[in-house]
Formats: C-alpha cells, structure tokens, sequence
C-alpha cells in the first residue's frame, strides 16, 4: 500500500515544520518582550527563566545576572523552537481548511497544557506563562507562527 505521505514530501514537510519552529521563535519572542516592556524591563522574562534554570542548577542567580539573561535567551530558542516543529508537523501534514482549524486548536491546546500540565521548563515563557490570561498571548503568537508555516509550506509545490 502506497505511503500518503513521499519521501519527497516528508522532507519538505520537515523544511516546513523547522521554518515554522523558527517563527514560532521570532513571534513569541518578541511576545515575552513585548511583556517585558510593559512591566518596564523588555528582558524581563528572559532574566527570570535564566534565573530559575541557574537555581534549579543550585547556582545563585545574583552571582551571574547576565549569565541569567543569556540563559533565558538560550532557553526560548530552544523550547519554542521544539514546540514550533512539534506543533508544525501533524498541522502541516493536513490539507485544505483543516490546516487553518488545526493549527488554531493546536495553539490553544498549548496554551491549555502551559496553563496546567507543563512543568516550567517546558513552556514558552518559563514561569511567567504558568495560567491561562499569561499563556495567551504566547498562544495568539504561536497560532500565528503555525499561520505563517502553512503559508510558507503553501507556497512550495507539492507532489
């Protein structure tokens, strides 16, 4: 029985998913900054998932706050391009219409697990994403970033 999806296509569906990985990363990066601007320090966020990741470490965050922001960095891209292809991949395997409702349900699925399954680590934004109101704005730039893939994905050719 023939696969539905080719060799061909599953290539192009992982350049997809990893394009989609990093806007997921640009859109919800500037989200946290954006946040961080609104409470007066735009690398706010960053600071304290550094921060958190150096005392889950056992290394006290005030001997290393810039080490605390790069770390912070660091982390984002990491986890939100992990959840940029892990979402992109069963979306953009889909067509037609049902792409654009997927990727919606994906983004607010997301932001249901942040909420109340994730342990901080896992999610986009660390800590300061751990509720729903929080989460959403992580949320409404990940249903774009999931937007934009298919888009990008639309405007290779396909088998």
């Amino acid at each position: 029985m023939p696969s539905i999806v080719t060799p061909g296509r599953f290539a192009r569906l992982l350049d997809a998913a990893f394009a989609t990985g990093t806007l997921t990363t640009i859109a919800t990066g500037g989200a946290l900054l954006g946040r961080g601007w609104r409470e007066g320090e735009a690398g706010r966020v960053f600071r304290l998932a550094g921060r958190g990741l150096l005392e889950r470490a056992g290394v006290t965050s005030a001997a290393a706050p810039l080490t605390s922001v790069a770390l912070g960095y660091v982390h984002h891209l990491i986890i939100a391009t992990a959840w940029g292809v892990l979402l992109a991949l069963p979306v953009l395997a889909l067509r037609g219409p049902v792409r654009l409702f997927a990727a919606v349900v994906a983004a607010f699925g997301y932001v249901v697990c942040a909420a109340y399954l994730l342990p901080p680590a896992l999610r986009i934004g660390y800590a300061v994403t751990s509720n729903i109101p929080s989460a959403v704005p992580i949320g409404v730039a990940l249903a774009l970033a999931l937007l934009g893939g298919i888009w990008l994905d639309d405007t290779e050719g396909h088998d």
